[in-house]
């Protein structure tokens, strides 16, 4: 499904060209969320922040500061589905609600987008590397309304950037929060991602087909 993308000046943010906090809010709650819930469709709800983004902006300078984030909007924009509606959420903070996609589904896309934000290169950074923090959570299960579900997402965020940045996390109550980069080597990770470009198919789907084949492996030697 598709939304609006024709919008007024004060809706947008004039750096990153992303929806303004309110807006986007506005959005989820009055189209998004009663499409989803109509549809009985999932929608997850992701918030990045840019890892030690103050004093990237100190040493190298806000020119260099807004470069970046005008390039980890287009990563934004360039990894997830047409449908996806991003916010710069606050000064390095990016919030984005992605509907029709499951929360497994999002982890995936968010993991490239992870990856990309690795791999900006600017002349302003010098040997500066780039990372960000995302926190993810999903509807219906983590929350059924825009404040919960933004709520949760942050409080994900919060979990990946005491626990090192540079990674994915879940709401601290789901029993799924520790983060694929937990679980697969950057080895795995790197080649799982090639595999699914490859076959044209999404990261979620083959592992969920790979885990299918290992309990189908071991439920059959169990009987026998």
């Amino acid at each position: 499904m598709t939304f609006p993308q024709t919008f007024e000046l004060a809706t947008t943010d004039k750096l990153t060209g992303l929806f303004t906090p309110d807006y986007f809010r506005f959005l989820v709650r009055e189209q998004v969320l009663p499409a989803m819930h109509e549809r009985v469709e999932p929608l997850s709800m992701f918030v990045l922040d840019i890892d030690y983004f103050l004093a990237l902006n100190t040493e190298s300078g806000r020119e260099c500061g807004d470069a970046v984030l005008v390039a980890v909007a287009q990563v934004l924009k360039r990894v997830l589905p047409e449908q996806a509606m991003l916010s710069r959420y606050s000064g390095d903070e990016f919030a984005g609600a992605l509907p029709e996609l499951r929360i497994d589904d999002a982890f995936s896309l968010l993991e490239e987008v992870r990856r990309q934000v690795l791999a900006i290169q600017l002349d302003c950074l010098g040997e500066i590397k780039l990372s960000c923090s995302i926190g993810l959570a999903g509807y219906p299960g983590h929350g059924r309304d825009e404040v919960e579900l933004v709520r949760q997402a942050d409080e994900a965020l919060y979990h990946a950037k005491t626990t090192g940045r540079n990674k994915i996390a879940l709401p601290v109550a789901d029993s799924r929060m520790i983060t694929k980069t937990s679980y697969y080597t950057a080895t795995q990770l790197e080649r799982l991602a090639q595999l699914a470009k490859a076959l044209k198919r999404n990261e979620a789907s083959l592992l969920r087909e790979a885990l299918d084949d290992v309990i189908k492996k071991y439920n059959d030697r169990l009987k026998s």
